[in-house]
């Protein structure tokens, strides 16, 4: 059984109280988060909340869980749309890629679609590794290149082949979603969902890693 906390509920309503509020079958109110639902007259003493009517929802307005509806402008629904695209050119990329990057792209594939995923369920992340390589190795190679066999740092550049910028446009398209991610947790004083915005912020880091790699291959 899962207890909704009333920080759990300010979270979700961070970007606007919304117009109605289900609780799921399967969770309980903690006093604190039903004190204020009520407060915000979500809820009512000897009631649960009830779903909008079937049908209803209006063409703005989509869900953030399977009971709670906001406006598609929300950050997360934002993030959702970066994590999409991601994942769309992960797809495309490998349809061709060669060995060297494959199993690199299963794995980010794999990452993008949990981090999906727990944000819609509210799980917390897996543990992960991206071509055998931790978070924090995924990290130092992205720092200190020359420590891992490359000859350092580069700028994108055409001469260094196709899947080098393949590489490069992953990079870029995680770095979006992983803004989008901290736009969607930030509260001033607290960020929500580390473990998803720490999981883009390597992943972008990997992505520059296979481009160095495959900038090699080419040159």
């Amino acid at each position: 059984m899962h207890y909704i906390t009333e920080r759990e509920l300010r979270s979700r309503f961070a970007s606007g109280v919304p117009e109605h509020f289900d609780v799921p079958p399967d969770a309980r109110l903690t006093p604190a988060a039903r004190q204020y639902l009520m407060d915000l007259r979500l809820y009512k003493i000897g009631e649960r909340p009830k779903r909008p009517p079937e049908g209803k929802k209006p063409e703005h307005r989509t869900h953030l869980t399977g009971a709670e509806l906001v406006s598609k402008a929300h950050p997360r629904i934002a993030l959702r749309g970066k994590l999409d695209t991601l994942q769309s050119e992960l797809l495309l990329c490998l349809l061709d890629a060669p060995c060297e990057v494959r199993a690199g792209l299963q794995d980010a594939l794999e990452l993008v679609r949990n981090v999906l995923a727990c944000d819609v369920k509210g799980t917390p992340l897996p543990d992960w590794k991206l071509d055998g390589l931790t978070a924090d190795e995924v990290r130092a190679a992205s720092h200190r290149p020359q420590t891992f066999g490359y000859p350092g740092h580069i700028l994108p550049a055409p001469e260094q082949g196709r899947l080098s910028l393949q590489m490069n446009r992953l990079r870029a398209l995680t770095r979006e979603a992983e803004v989008a991610a901290v736009t969607a947790f930030d509260h001033g004083d607290r960020l929500d969902r580390l473990d998803l915005v720490t999981a883009l912020n390597r992943l972008s880091s990997f992505f520059y890693v296979l481009e160095l790699r495959t900038a090699i291959r080419e040159g």
